[in-house]
């Protein structure tokens, strides 16, 4: 079949130029020949000359695309629906192909009818209509944005992936959020069966709906997280006292505490000087952690945080010490601060409600808290 096929482009081709040539010959005629009379060498009869006319004026063609230079690059789409017919002729007008019609015999020489792919294409003038045929299968996926925001648990971000239309199953990345198996260096000190909740760094990642699987997405986030928790970050926080979890799980605190970028290490340092001195970290954040589920993630606690679950491991009123594992996902600011708190003796911090613009006042002391307390904080 392939061998008839390129007899017939062969002959197309043959065909084509004879044609050119048979035109030639008749608007011209051979050398000696005389059209009036159709004989050679005859002198013409005299005839009364006609006035000259005025010629009719021709219509004006639309432009033709103007034709590749040699080794130029060219945008070339192709739309939806479009036929290789179509195709095969908007490269013959660009000039990428010598002729349509044995562009579309060479495709379907090639067995790629119907393969030719939507899409935009940068093409070089002087490819080959082999690699013309190649390159216009494998048309670049289009990706979609997906961003995990600071301070997320899991299950938010397995939320903003179905919210992204991303093409991830969301349940099948939660999964292996929580049970997964993911070898790389900093999850090391991360217990045996404890979810990946605080190593999957909020950012904006493009994927490609139909490609990009849960598992590439995760180890994505992971080397995102690598990236960010710098080898400095790491000695800081072992000089600190703290694994690379107990340093995430700290950072996931500050994360959901901290309001004002600029407050993060200075209550990093309020954490610090706690465990110092083995007293709670006292956090809202780590109880609604607790009591968190999927009607509402954070809840607004209504009660005293000591009677909220107390038995629950994340009270860090009713326990003292870190939690047994991070809370949220945490940002590059807080995973900075929770490395490098700020010098300072605070030990308390109360939210300001007079400015009302998430910030903080900090105290020494209990009385000084208190007072605190009275003056900035609206029940």
């Amino acid at each position: 079949m392939r061998i008839v096929l390129v007899f017939l482009m062969l002959l197309l081709v043959s065909a084509g130029g004879l044609g050119v040539m048979l035109s030639n010959v008749s608007h011209e005629g051979p050398p000696g020949f005389d059209g009036l009379t159709g004989a050679a060498g005859a002198q013409p009869v005299s005839q009364p000359v006609a006035p000259p006319s005025q010629p009719e004026p021709k219509p004006t063609a639309a432009p033709a695309p103007k034709p590749a230079t040699p080794g130029e690059t060219v945008q070339f789409t192709i739309s939806q629906g479009d036929t290789t017919a179509a195709v095969a002729q908007h490269l013959a007008n660009m000039g990428l192909v010598p002729n349509a019609v044995l562009f579309r015999f060479w495709v379907q020489f090639r067995g790629a009818e119907g393969k030719l792919q939507a899409g935009d294409y940068q093409l070089r003038q002087g490819m080959s209509m082999d690699e013309l045929i190649e390159t216009l299968q494998a048309a670049r996926a289009k990706d979609v944005p997906v961003t995990f925001i600071e301070g997320r648990r899991l299950e938010e971000f397995a939320a903003a992936l179905d919210q992204a239309n991303a093409g991830i199953d969301s349940q099948r990345f939660l999964d292996l959020a929580r049970r997964g198996t993911f070898t790389y260096d900093f999850l090391e000190s991360k217990p045996a069966g404890a979810s990946l909740e605080g190593y999957l760094f909020p950012d904006t990642y493009r994927v490609i709906p139909g490609q990009t699987t849960p598992e590439d997405l995760i180890h994505q986030m992971l080397k995102r997280f690598g990236d960010n928790v710098t080898p400095q970050m790491r000695q800081e926080a072992q000089a600190n006292g703290l694994t690379i979890h107990q340093l995430v799980t700290l950072a996931s605190i500050i994360e959901r505490e901290a309001q004002v970028k600029e407050e993060r290490p200075r209550i990093s340092a309020v954490f610090y000087n706690r465990l110092r001195d083995k007293e709670c970290l006292c956090a809202d954040a780590t109880i609604q952690y607790a009591i968190g589920n999927a009607s509402n993630w954070w809840p607004t606690l209504r009660d005293q945080a000591k009677n909220i679950a107390p038995d629950s491991p994340y009270n860090s009123y009713t326990h003292n010490g870190l939690p047994p594992g991070p809370i949220s996902n945490p940002g590059a600011a807080s995973l900075k601060a929770a490395a490098e708190p700020e010098k300072t003796g605070y030990k308390y911090y109360v939210r300001d409600d007079v400015k009302n613009d998430g910030s903080h006042q900090f105290a020494v002391t209990l009385a000084e808290h208190e007072a605190n307390i009275r003056k900035y904080q609206r029940s």
